[in-house]
């Protein structure tokens, strides 16, 4: 298993921003994902981006730019802009977001898929595994009790906003636990402490933010970001541990 060093080859830049599309938004500074597109056919500038990405990893700091935000509310009903059916988006700087894609993220699928980490209920991006499977084994499940007509009881929870309620301080555990280096945490952790939030209308961006405080801590990278399906999903690996450990104990 190849170990996580916060350092990202040109080899990574490149197959990273072939795939990013042009047309996403990012950078409250202006720098572009086109910007990173274009100099894919320069091998110096590819190098030098990805040693200029990969020094606040090495380092364990976080670059001014990286703590602007900006968050974007969508519609989830287009005409309807009700207040509670909105997703707010965060949009990060673009280097910063590929960035921990590369480091963190990857490295966190290929972790878990090789050490078998996964509970099996987990059925979303894991390898020979559907989306659909749970919703076919939830209409298998009914039909069975339907047909032997047996009791049955389902509990179905949702996990609304999850990347907002991700808990940093576990987070930032499990990731040390992992194997993550402590200089890419810290970068992390810095980015998303002094992370400042300008919300974007169609005026602009707010001049006035907001931000991560003590009295009241903001959670998670966000919406929007590269890593929050993996942060979650190591989390969600730990619940469930626990769950089958407690029903087993109990059996």
């Amino acid at each position: 298993m190849k170990q996580c060093k916060g350092e990202i080859a040109p080899e990574q830049f490149l197959s990273t921003y072939k795939a990013a599309q042009e047309k996403t938004s990012s950078s409250y500074s202006g720098r572009h994902v086109g910007n990173h597109k274009v100099i894919k056919e320069d091998l110096l500038l590819v190098k030098l981006h990805s040693d200029m990405m990969s020094i606040p990893y090495i380092t364990g700091f976080s670059p001014q730019r990286w703590h602007q935000v900006v968050d974007v509310m969508l519609e989830k009903d287009p005409g309807y802009p009700k207040q509670h059916r909105l997703r707010i988006v965060a949009l990060l700087e673009s280097d910063c977001n590929q960035s921990q894609r590369i480091l963190v993220a990857r490295w966190l699928t290929h972790h878990l898929e090789d050490f078998q980490m996964i509970p099996d209920m987990q059925c979303r991006s894991c390898p020979s595994k559907m989306c659909i499977s749970p919703v076919i084994n939830k209409v298998l499940s009914y039909d069975l009790v339907h047909q032997t007509k047996v009791n049955g009881a389902f509990i179905e929870n949702g996990a609304v906003g999850y990347y907002d309620r991700l808990v940093n301080s576990l987070v930032f555990l499990e990731l040390w636990h992992l194997g993550i280096p402590m200089t890419v945490l810290k970068s992390i952790q810095n980015s998303w402490n002094q992370a400042r939030h300008h919300i974007k209308t169609r005026y602009g961006y707010s001049s006035c933010t907001y931000s991560n405080t003590e009295e009241l801590p903001l959670f998670g990278p966000g919406q929007g970001s590269a890593t929050g399906p993996n942060l979650w999903r190591i989390l969600f690996c730990l619940i469930a541990k626990n769950l089958l450990t407690e029903e087993l104990a109990i059996h």
